[in-house]
């Protein structure tokens, strides 16, 4: 009897143990809830419901695999997103690569599922594959960086023109790789003029096999704050998947805009809730 009790003792704390944890978890995310502002929420019926969702189920696991039907970077595609992943793109906060690779998704199927006209021979790069890691001890060097791009390069499938997405350090800007015209475009939402030099060398680097030398910096619509990179850049994919390769050689990325409206961000906010919110209760 003496030892039944013990092992029924030990199930008892354990389960406390575990209650316990998962409360601080959810203590700790709703701490970071009030400490950041919710940004057009009540606008968007899309964005309401986002927010009701992530709530209620994403702080009870810990995190909702979402996963691409085919081939996004050449192989089977999947990706992880948390409460915090949600509560960056609903605070209008610096976005995480989860988010970038499943709005990337988002692109993906209307390339895929879209008119014959739609598809303008596009095709992903894994920003994890080109960006440094500040997940390892050794940051990613240029060398393993292009070795990846050529690897993606050699899988493209006839596809001609490549997005890049790269983070060098809180910071996301876009590569657009044409191969029919050997030139590699740069898009940067804080400055027009200086695009980051290490993803060119590691485009330059990879191109040494392809003999593609050109690279244009591109305008485009500049970011007013200090947070909105990433959805610029998820933007300018969005407008180049519609409009095809031709909205960057007329340097016409955002129609001539200075600055993207309010609008045009937030239906980059809406098309990634509609798509991620399919997956919450799998």
């Amino acid at each position: 009897m003496e030892e039944g009790n013990d092992v029924e003792e030990e199930i008892g704390i354990e389960r406390k143990i575990k209650k316990e944890k998962q409360n601080v978890t959810v203590q700790r995310r709703w701490t970071r809830a009030q400490m950041k502002t919710r940004i057009r929420i009540e606008k968007s019926s899309i964005l309401k419901m986002t927010a009701m969702m992530a709530d209620r189920q994403a702080t009870k696991v810990d995190s909702i695999r979402v996963q691409s039907e085919n081939d996004l970077f050449g192989y089977n595609s999947y990706t992880y997103l948390n409460w915090d992943d949600f509560e960056a793109v609903l605070t209008m906060d610096e976005l995480t690569g989860a988010v970038i690779v499943s709005y990337m998704m988002v692109l993906f199927n209307k390339l895929k599922y879209g008119s014959p006209e739609s598809d303008h021979g596009i095709c992903f790069m894994n920003p994890a594959v080109i960006s440094p890691s500040t997940r390892k001890v050794k940051s990613k060097n240029i060398d393993d960086a292009s070795r990846g791009l050529v690897d993606r390069l050699s899988k493209r499938k006839g596809n001609d023109i490549i997005f890049m997405p790269y983070n060098p350090g809180r910071h996301w800007v876009l590569g657009v790789l044409d191969m029919k015209s050997n030139t590699c475009y740069y898009l940067d939402s804080l400055s027009s003029g200086n695009f980051n030099m290490q993803l060119k060398q590691i485009v330059d680097s990879a191109m040494v096999l392809y003999t593609t030398q050109s690279g244009s910096n591109t305008r485009c619509p500049t970011q007013s704050g200090s947070t909105e990179c990433g959805y610029h850049m998820l933007r300018f994919m969005k407008e180049i998947v519609e409009e095809g390769i031709e909205v960057l050689v007329k340097d016409n990325i955002g129609d001539g805009k200075a600055e993207y409206t309010t609008a045009d961000i937030d239906e980059i906010r809406e098309e990634w809730s509609t798509f991620v919110t399919g997956f919450i209760y799998r």
